[in-house]
């Protein structure tokens, strides 16, 4: 379930700690990738409402999708402040997920629903959209593809008709990664946050492999949130300044940072 509470010690290898030692065994080919740190540059206010399901940076302009029944948007941020500029409710029976920008849209999964809507950038009121199987959780966007997630181990790649044309399973030292969730596509490779853990993983889509993990612990320290539900949540990454956004489900912060690894 994407709403209710999850036990972590039913999710393997939550910490970064965990994540790297849990593989320690595999063979030399599969050496544990390196434990790196994100180095926090600014912290902004975030809308304790919004229950985050995705962050996309599009020339300047922030924009977020919200989740839960009842309460989904797609939003603009202000990228200075935080604050909701632009707002988008979604039908009440739809859960909003993951969001990209492809083609000159906004793209806004929904959980269950089976929905992909299609926002020109300029007018949300009236959504084209998508069908396709399964659930839906992560999206972004890498060349003319785009990369999916559905809470399992494996991404999928997608055509502009939103048809799968192909699938990657993730590995990290030659373990399944379970529980890929928002997803940003940074120069070849998709950044990926595991659900219900405070790890961000980096990975090469052409064969999966964990090339680094994210060691977020110190956003989630920091972030103020109420509950440890409040899981870390929502990626974006400004490819001019190199910086990545980073915040939770119903956080009060959201982080600018910078992630020291060589995209």
């Amino acid at each position: 379930m994407k709403r209710f509470p999850f036990s972590r010690a039913l999710v393997p290898g939550l910490a970064p700690a965990l994540l790297l030692t849990a593989w320690t065994w595999a063979p030399a080919q599969w050496s544990a990738p390196p434990l790196i740190h994100p180095q926090i540059v600014s912290e902004l206010p975030h809308d304790t409402g919004a229950f985050t399901q995705g962050l996309v940076w599009i020339d300047g302009k922030l924009f977020e999708s919200t989740g839960l029944y009842g309460h989904s948007s797609l939003r603009e941020l202000n990228p200075t402040t935080g604050a909701v500029m632009r707002i988008q409710t979604v039908p009440d029976q739809d859960f909003a997920e993951g969001l990209t920008f492809f083609q000159g849209e906004l793209i806004q999964l929904t959980w269950k629903e089976k929905i992909a809507f299609r926002y020109p950038t300029k007018n949300w009121a009236h959504p084209a959209h998508f069908n396709y199987a399964g659930e839906g959780w992560g999206l972004t966007t890498l060349g003319q593809n785009l990369w999916m997630s559905d809470g399992s181990d494996t991404l999928f790649r997608r055509n502009g008709a939103f048809k799968v044309t192909g699938k990657v399973p993730v590995r990290l030292a030659g373990k399944p990664v379970p529980r890929l969730n928002e997803l940003e596509g940074v120069a070849n490779k998709i950044v990926a946050n595991i659900w219900y853990s405070d790890s961000i993983v980096i990975v090469d889509p052409r064969d999966g492999r964990v090339l680094a993990v994210v060691d977020g612990t110190e956003l989630v320290a920091r972030s103020h949130r109420l509950s440890s539900d409040d899981v870390l949540n929502g990626i974006a990454y400004d490819a001019r300044k190199k910086l990545f956004f980073i915040t939770g489900k119903n956080w009060p912060t959201l982080f600018k940072v910078r992630i020291p690894f060589t995209f």
